[in-house]
């Protein structure tokens, strides 16, 4: 954690300002350290990342980081162990699934962050403070910090730690362990928000996306992809219901006898077809954008983006009329709503000044 993030953050608690004590520190990064807010909450900063989940999310942190909490015994008396009625089965499970997904994922480099930015004037992130919501392994983050953005990344799951990793020597880039239900931002702070294939995971994800306005400044940009419904997506939920039940490991490997078969009929046939004389037009012309994709990104690439469709506990898929009432309900401004291939909704929309 740089120094320059407290200037942002306030208690998800109370939405009062945080105090920072520092254990240990390299260079510029706060390695390890607490915040502590007056309404006597205090959140752990662990491997440089701040960690501020509310319960029930933060009691599963001793588990994950357990030198830490030997080191610092005083949040194992306090209330973080404790636990609360109606805590969300489903926020733990997503937290568990992905960060699964990332650490054994970290190298997943797939670069479509320009496509996801096309629809936006050049230079549009040049200068700006950005939020990136579900940031994964943070090569998100990364490109657009490239594209001269400060960003600050969150993630719920222990990805937010792969991510800073991949960030590690990135003065324009912040982590932060965050829910996007109770995020510890002040208001209006924001010039952009993106998130990119994340929000249809959500329990409530339309919740999820009006959560994030208020954080824009005026005139403020909030632009996402979502799960487009096809019917090719919504077979794949029986496979899902049955794969869901499984264990991390499991659905890996389950994703992987997935992906032999996709990868070595389809996107195959697809790299030999497509520079043949005659049929090579008509493949290039036909074939979806997720096989043209695939067959430039390789195995690898496909066999994690297979995990992340079979294991992801909730998934939403959402029609041109949906989307058009989410951005009717949102009071935006210059709203847009484009198809991204058959897979993504492409929505955008400006906060009013």
């Amino acid at each position: 954690m740089k120094e320059k993030l407290l200037q942002w953050l306030i208690c998800p608690e109370c939405n009062n300002e945080l105090n920072l004590e520092i254990s240990l520190q390299n260079e510029k990064e706060i390695i390890e350290g607490i915040l502590r807010c007056s309404c006597r909450q205090k959140f752990p900063i662990i491997k440089g990342i701040p960690r501020l989940l509310t319960f029930p999310l933060l009691k599963k942190l001793p588990e994950l980081y357990p030198d830490f909490f030997n080191n610092h015994p005083e949040f194992l008396n306090n209330s973080i162990l404790q636990t609360k009625d109606k805590e969300n089965k489903q926020k733990e499970d997503t937290m568990d699934r992905f960060g699964y997904e990332w650490t054994h994922f970290s190298d997943y480099d797939c670069d479509n962050f320009k496509r996801f930015i096309n629809p936006l004037p050049p230079g549009f992130l040049n200068g700006k403070l950005g939020l990136d919501i579900g940031c994964g392994g943070g090569r998100h983050a990364l490109q657009a910090s490239k594209e001269g953005a400060e960003v600050v990344a969150i993630d719920l799951s222990q990805a937010v730690d792969t991510a800073f990793h991949n960030n590690i020597n990135n003065e324009y880039v912040h982590v932060v362990q965050a829910d996007i239900y109770n995020l510890p931002f002040k208001l209006e702070i924001f010039q952009f928000i993106y998130s990119l294939g994340v929000l249809q995971h959500l329990p409530n994800p339309e919740l999820g996306y009006q959560t994030l306005i208020p954080f824009l400044g005026k005139g403020g940009a909030l632009f996402i992809w979502l799960y487009a419904y096809a019917p090719r997506k919504v077979a794949l939920e029986i496979l899902r219901s049955f794969a869901k039940h499984l264990s991390n490991d499991n659905i890996r490997r389950l994703a992987y006898l997935c992906n032999l078969v996709d990868y070595g009929i389809f996107i195959n046939l697809y790299r030999l077809l497509k520079n043949l004389p005659l049929i090579g037009k008509w493949t290039n012309q036909s074939s979806p954008l997720r096989i043209k994709e695939y067959a430039e990104y390789g195995f690898r690439i496909a066999y994690a983006d297979w995990f992340d469709r079979l294991s992801a506990p909730i998934s939403n898929y959402y029609k041109e009329t949906e989307m058009l009432d989410w951005l009717k309900r949102s009071d935006l401004c210059n709203t847009k709503v484009e198809l991204v291939g058959d897979s993504w909704w492409w929505l955008y929309g400006e906060r009013k000044t």
